[in-house]
């Protein structure tokens, strides 16, 4: 499917849009009239409960030519995928506090779509009952040809890293680039094209909410991602027979397929707040520090999925993007630290300010809860090495990310197992040393080893002369 270089979209966040592919196909003055023009079916989809808060309130109104409910049973799709979860525990997932990394992954030669690309790598909770995260990461080399997926587990937050995406959806068509996100909310329906061949990258699926903007509370009015920067496809559609077209669908973390006649891309018009978006991750607004100390880098979130307790997020999506450096006698990559949330981090392009080597574009990491992580020992070197005359600094030419949550992650047998595991990610600390230099301390250190060293002669079984 060739797609225009000119897609036009329509701009916002949480708004309530209106599209339309042909002039006077939305109705007007209610959403469900006995006859639509054109002859269309009214088809309502809902991301959240009919009786939720008006603004957290989740609905579209859909005009297609023939309604999604007509399609054959669902069945077990076959083959099995078998790597995909949405719901973690001892059976299918282990927990470890290790610090764990993973090199890029290189995409198969054997054709493989984005479904069959996909795969988890670690998450919490479970999308029966509506409660917790999985993370994924795909790699592809072959377009989506007849069939369509969605996920009734969850939202799918994409960060492609190698190769553009052409994504269609039930309401219209998105290109999405690296260093640019993609959010295709909980049921829809949509299909990935691949126009530069090899793709991989990152996925977040969140399970019972849905993404917003954080608060922006001190920062006042303006700053991080702007609502306007958001983008959402116009009304598209196709109204051809299409024998045997599938639907796959991923439910409970397994996948069914269902057999129709007609392509799922058939909405004509359509109208409401619960769409697809994307973002390009270089029009984020960045704060830092201008005087003394690192900021914690929630002052990077572009998206947060919050809980009901305040200010715990059941996943944020932080960046680290280009940005000047500027804090006087401070340590300025991330400190050391130890977070009661847990970190999962890729890198799209560039390198990462706090890891000199190892961490490559299409890798990961993970930092579990109370895990202690931070600068390995090149980059704490390199940086003390700067002294306090270290001028302004512009980091550049990267764009690195976090989903950080809330909720303990179970990592995925074949993570864990993964030839691309990093098993020397450790040693990247090991040469830390200390820089201690108190002599009171060094006095102590010595009147101890002094004492140490007595109580073994006077222990030993040796007579001295």
């Amino acid at each position: 499917m060739e797609f225009p270089a000119d897609l036009e979209y329509q701009s916002g966040f949480d708004n309530h849009f209106s599209s339309e592919a042909i002039a006077g196909a939305l109705p007007r003055g209610q959403n469900n009239p006995l006859l639509c023009p054109y002859g269309l079916y009214a088809e309502q989809i809902s991301g959240t409960s009919f009786t939720s808060p008006r603004k957290l309130n989740y609905r579209s109104w859909l005009y297609r030519v023939k309604p999604s409910v007509t399609h054959e049973p669902f069945r077990p799709r076959v083959p099995f995928h078998g790597k995909l979860v949405s719901e973690f525990n001892q059976s299918n997932s282990s927990a470890t506090p290790t610090q764990l990394r993973w090199k890029p992954v290189e995409v198969p030669e054997s054709p493989t779509d984005f479904i069959d690309g996909l795969y988890t790598v670690c998450g919490a909770g479970s999308s029966y009952i509506r409660h917790g995260f999985a993370i994924h990461m795909y790699t592809a080399n072959k377009a989506m040809d007849n069939y369509a997926f969605c996920s009734a587990d969850g939202d799918f937050l994409i960060v492609p890293q190698q190769g553009r995406l052409w994504i269609t959806t039930e309401c219209g068509r998105l290109q999405v680039t690296p260093g640019e996100i993609v959010v295709i909310p909980q049921g829809f329906r949509f299909s990935v094209d691949l126009p530069d061949g090899p793709s991989r990258g990152y996925v977040a699926e969140i399970f019972g909410t849905h993404f917003q903007l954080p608060d922006l509370g001190p920062i006042g009015a303006n700053g991080l991602a702007a609502s306007r920067d958001f983008l959402v496809p116009v009304a598209w559609f196709e109204d051809i027979h299409r024998p045997s077209y599938t639907i796959v669908q991923k439910f409970g973390g397994e996948l069914f397929t269902a057999k129709q006649n007609f392509s799922p891309f058939n909405v004509v018009a359509w109208h409401g707040n619960y769409v697809p978006y994307k973002y390009e991750l270089s029009k984020f607004c960045p704060y830092n520090t201008v005087l003394i100390d690192h900021g914690d880098p929630s002052i990077n979130t572009v998206l947060t999925a919050p809980t009901d307790r305040p200010g715990v997020a059941l996943l944020d999506f932080v960046i680290f993007p280009p940005r000047w450096l500027v804090a006087e006698h401070t340590f300025r990559p991330p400190y050391y630290h130890r977070n009661c949330m847990s970190e999962f981090m890729g890198l799209i392009y560039g390198g990462y300010e706090a890891k000199a080597g190892g961490f490559l574009p299409g890798g990961a990491s993970l930092h579990s809860c109370m895990t202690p992580h931070g600068p390995d020992t090149k980059s704490y070197e390199a940086t003390i090495a700067l002294g306090n005359e270290a001028g302004p600094q512009r980091i550049s030419n990267t764009m690195a990310f976090m989903f950080e949550s809330c909720l303990m992650p179970r990592v995925c047998p074949w993570a864990l197992e993964s030839p691309y595991m990093d098993h020397d990610y450790y040693q990247c600390w090991i040469g830390l040393k200390s820089h201690f230099t108190c002599e009171v301390g060094n006095e102590r250190n010595q009147d101890l080893e002094n004492r140490n060293g007595k109580r073994e002669i006077e222990g030993s079984d040796v007579k001295l002369e």
